[in-house]
């Protein structure tokens, strides 16, 4: 058929895309049909029910037409999807935090498989890959144990969809309470003693992020003020004011046990700067996952869903496949934690992590915990695990749990140097993960298989453990 511009056409939304865009197919061709409609009256449906919803039969206008694919916006929904309901919260179509808030959680878990699977095959070049059913949570809110809050143009909260334009919420269901009433503390701070906030255009203003950590074990709490100078005017009373409001959460034990002012005085979108300072009481928190304790400082990577991260490590070690005398390479090891879940299975655990400290942490966690064979070592992995693997290590088993942008090239190959039979991958992202795993077959190891966990509902985003066998 030959489709122009303006045409309609009636289409079932099956996926959606990374930045939220429907995606159909018809005669063939791949159609991205714009999420939002321009009017209410359009599509005929509430205000919180414009998004489109994978499973919703619609009518949509091209606006675009390719070689090989269209572009539409959505004129009206037809058969609203099995999945569809109305959005949990009162911010879902400003706030640019959950993608898919009118979608029924186990829609997500669906289409989150669906979504995995396509990108093993596509973009990792495997047939018919093997991928176990994902792993989804019995309840799905208030599971975030960090919440970075923004602030700007007047407002505390987050950043709408693809901007830096700040909404003002006041309420988050995905994060832990103390976020939300430490972010209130500090609109109302801002406020009363007319602090100047950070102007992303200019460089100019004071307060730029506040950042909430939240041990869910012992209840400790941590906020990081991050302030683009060298001080912030009556910090005594804001901590005062956070303690307060920490400690007056109903039916909680939560305490505040740490605040901490970050120097980010950089005009980059990086939110946290080299420098921390405590202020008031400890440079850490505590966390205990199972009998495990961990510290967390400011800067450390810990997995933001402790719930689902159990269920995470527990697959890392039925992958890894420990005997007891194995030894295990934890790269990009954060404080320490998968390392030390398997310590207790393995020979030795060997640690490779670029945050310093991060690693104090790591090698402070193995002591606290009274691990005696896992050891940790600063530096960049891709540089590091060379320089190892020249001087004779290696490996039975690599776990591999990379930033969202994965693994260099070279960090790879020194992995298939180390002759590890195993590499469990632990990825935020599997479209990086997928094309890691591409290179990895081309040095000889086998995909095996895949398991996705639902580390972040309502969102986008799913974390996926891979297993590969050296052939």
């Amino acid at each position: 058929m030959d489709y122009k511009k303006g045409m309609e056409i009636e289409i079932d939304i099956i996926d959606i895309s990374i930045c939220g865009h429907g995606i159909g197919k018809i005669d063939g061709m791949t159609v991205f049909i714009s999420r939002e409609c321009n009017k209410q009256t359009e599509c005929g449906q509430e205000p919180e029910s414009e998004g489109l919803v994978f499973g919703d039969n619609i009518i949509a206008e091209i606006t675009e037409v390719k070689k090989r694919f269209l572009k539409a916006k959505l004129k009206k929904i037809i058969k609203p999807s099995a999945f569809r309901r109305p959005s949990h919260c009162e911010y879902a179509e400003k706030c640019g935090g959950c993608m898919f808030r009118n979608m029924t959680y186990e829609g997500q878990l669906i289409l989150k498989q669906k979504q995995a699977k396509d990108k093993y095959i596509r973009l990792a070049g495997i047939e018919n890959p093997k991928i176990n059913d994902i792993i989804g949570m019995e309840d799905p809110v208030r599971y975030r144990n960090k919440t970075q809050i923004a602030i700007g143009t007047g407002n505390v909260g987050f950043f709408s969809a693809k901007s830096h334009e700040v909404i003002d919420c006041k309420t988050c269901s995905i994060s832990a309470r103390p976020a939300e009433v430490i972010a209130d503390v500090v609109r109302t701070f801002i406020k009363s003693h007319n602090i100047s906030l950070y102007d992303r255009a200019t460089g100019k203003g004071l307060i730029r992020h506040v950042i909430v950590r939240t041990a869910f074990e012992t209840g400790e709490v941590m906020a990081i003020l991050v302030i683009n100078g060298k001080s912030l005017p009556a910090y005594e009373e804001v901590i005062t004011m956070m303690d307060e409001a920490v400690y007056a959460i109903e039916e909680s034990e939560y305490s505040l046990e740490s605040v901490v002012l970050n120097i980010n005085t950089d005009k980059t979108s990086q939110v946290l700067g080299e420098k921390s300072i405590t202020v008031a009481g400890k440079p850490t928190i505590s966390d205990t996952i199972r009998n495990m304790e961990f510290e967390i400082s400011p800067q450390s990577f810990y997995q933001v869903n402790p719930i689902q991260m159990e269920k995470l490590y527990d697959k890392v070690i039925e992958y890894a496949g420990l005997t007891g005398s194995e030894t295990v390479l934890d790269i990009y090891c954060g404080v320490g934690t998968i390392g030390l879940w398997c310590a207790a299975k393995a020979g030795k655990v060997l640690g490779i992590e670029s945050v310093k400290s991060a690693v104090i942490d790591a090698n402070r966690n193995a002591v606290i915990n009274g691990i005696v064979n896992a050891q940790y070592i600063c530096g960049q992995a891709e540089n590091e695990l060379p320089k190892l693997v020249e001087s004779g290590l290696e490996a039975n088993v690599v776990i591999l749990d990379p930033p969202r942008a994965g693994c260099r090239q070279e960090l790879l190959q020194a992995v298939a140097k180390t002759k590890a039979q195993r590499i469990v991958y632990v990825t935020c992202d599997i479209a990086t993960q997928a094309r890691d795993i591409k290179i990895l077959k081309e040095s000889g190891y086998e995909f095996i298989e895949a398991t996705p966990v639902d580390m972040f509902p309502w969102s986008k985003s799913v974390e996926a453990v891979a297993l590969l066998k050296r052939t």
